[in-house]
């Protein structure tokens, strides 16, 4: 995609909340081109970089005519909104909006983060040395979010809407890929197992967020 105006470029690192609005796009089919940014080597506090995302953060959406929007669901929401995709989000006034609005945060706010003391547990061990504890601690932490998650599954399933697919059923099979053993979530956690193998069923989704085949035991 040579004219770089006619279409959205999404600075993007793998394995990293930036695959949420890859999916976006391609499960759409918007013209898009993907940037990587090599966090390793710190391309992310470039000043280069800083001017998109002034948090020096993953992924950040360049706008065909101009301008930048930051922060993984803002970026999801403002794709769905401008391009009506309403089969990933219900649209204001539909009855699932407030619904959808509450998982979003919460996946975004509440689960999302909790990975964070896992996998960069040097950053919040209160001492050196103590990198052990955090992570196991971590581990609990993490757990404990999604059992709120599990317990909505079982009770309102098979998706979070209900029977109705979402951008919220792509965000928790993102989210489940983070874990340390996606296997071993799954199957202490059927409802999100059910959830998973519907976002399973999407090829943009297998695609874009390295979802693995049979992964989900076929519980669709």
């Amino acid at each position: 995609m040579s004219d770089r105006t006619a279409c959205y470029r999404l600075y993007w690192t793998d394995r990293t909340a930036a695959l949420l609005p890859q999916y976006v796009l391609e499960e759409a089919g918007i013209a898009h081109e993907i940037v990587p940014v090599d966090l390793t080597a710190g391309e992310q506090r470039s000043d280069a970089f800083l001017a998109r995302n002034p948090a020096g953060k993953v992924p950040a959406l360049e706008l065909p005519e101009g301008g930048f929007v930051n922060e993984t669901a803002a970026i999801c929401q403002f794709l769905i909104e401008r391009h009506g995709l309403d089969e990933l989000a219900p649209p204001p006034g539909d009855p699932y909006r407030g619904a959808f609005l509450q998982w979003l945060s919460y996946l975004s706010n509440s689960v999302q983060p909790s990975y964070k003391l896992f996998y960069y547990p040097h950053r919040y061990a209160p001492a050196p040395g103590l990198e052990d504890e955090m992570r196991a601690k971590a581990l609990e932490l993490i757990r404990d979010a999604w059992r709120p998650v599990e317990r909505h599954l079982a009770a309102n399933g098979p998706c979070h809407l209900g029977g109705r697919f979402s951008l919220l059923e792509a965000y928790l099979a993102m989210l489940v890929m983070w874990f340390p053993e996606p296997a071993a979530l799954l199957a202490e956690s059927p409802a999100v197992r059910v959830c998973f193998a519907k976002a399973a069923e999407r090829p943009a989704a297998m695609r874009c967020l390295g979802l693995p085949p049979g992964l989900a035991g076929g519980s669709s």
